[in-house]
């Protein structure tokens, strides 16, 4: 199968090709006519093309919960792969009544280090209370209190000194207790 010109993939390119990196977008609308890919180099959002790299030493959960919050929370992370919101949010200890999770600070910001806002809810839709946490300096907290074999929806959000990206909440987790 070949792909159209104008495709991010390039025109006569097999779709076992691989793409450049960052290629711009199809301009084609027409299902079919281009090679989908996405490359772990760059993503493309609102028909943009924004650069994106991987460090060493960057763990998967932290890679994808980039690319998601680029995908859902475009304002949240930087051209550059900047993320305001914390990174790698993670269960670390589950038993019948509490969960233990952790995250990755937030990147550097020019307005300062930043505390974080833990919220938790049960993990029923027909629930949109978010039940807040006292404010962390710290990227670890035990949540208490919670009902044995319940599944809990946890974010976090950063609050930076000069109150820059407030709303920068982390890909939210489901975990569920013993």
């Amino acid at each position: 199968m070949s792909t159209s010109g104008g495709c991010g993939c390039g025109s006569s390119t097999s779709s076992t090709s691989v793409a450049p990196p960052c290629a711009p977008p199809c301009a084609s609308a027409v299902a079919g006519n281009c090679v989908e890919y996405m490359n772990a180099a760059c993503t493309v959002i609102n028909d943009s093309v924004k650069e994106y790299s991987i460090s060493k030493g960057d763990s998967v959960e932290s890679v994808l919960q980039r690319l998601i919050l680029a995908i859902t929370n475009p304002a949240c992370v930087l051209a550059n792969g900047t993320a305001y919101s914390p990174i790698a949010l993670q269960s670390t200890n589950i038993t019948n009544s509490s969960i233990t999770v952790a995250w990755g600070a937030s990147d550097s910001n020019i307005s300062g280090a930043a505390v974080y806002e833990v919220q938790y809810k049960l993990n029923d839709p027909s629930i949109s209370q978010w039940t807040l946490l006292p404010q962390q300096n710290t990227t670890t907290v035990t949540i208490t209190g919670l009902l044995s074999m319940q599944s809990y929806e946890i974010r976090v959000k950063p609050i930076f000194p000069n109150g820059n990206n407030g709303a920068c909440f982390s890909v939210t987790i489901i975990v569920t207790t013993l």
